[in-house]
């Protein structure tokens, strides 16, 4: 489930960047040039961080089944003392 929302939001930063980058002003002087270069780092930054999470979901997925099992076993102690 996490990593179909993860995909689709690549894939809609990926349209967006394939209808905006021929549009951005990157050349020009000014505000116009410095926005046009923030936004495409922000983007760049967003798929990398979307690819991030889709590269350690499955880490994180045994980290927390651990977790629960350590709760578990916890619960279980407690309730034979």
């Amino acid at each position: 489930m996490l990593k179909n929302r993860l995909l689709l939001a690549l894939l809609c930063i990926a349209a967006l960047l394939y209808v905006a980058v021929p549009r951005l002003p990157v050349t020009e002087d000014g505000l116009a040039g410095w926005f046009a270069i923030a936004w495409i780092v922000l983007a760049l930054m967003a798929v990398g961080g979307n690819m991030a999470a889709i590269m350690y979901l499955p880490k994180r997925k045994r980290m927390v089944q651990k977790a629960k099992l350590a709760q578990v076993k916890r619960v279980r102690l407690r309730q034979y003392q």
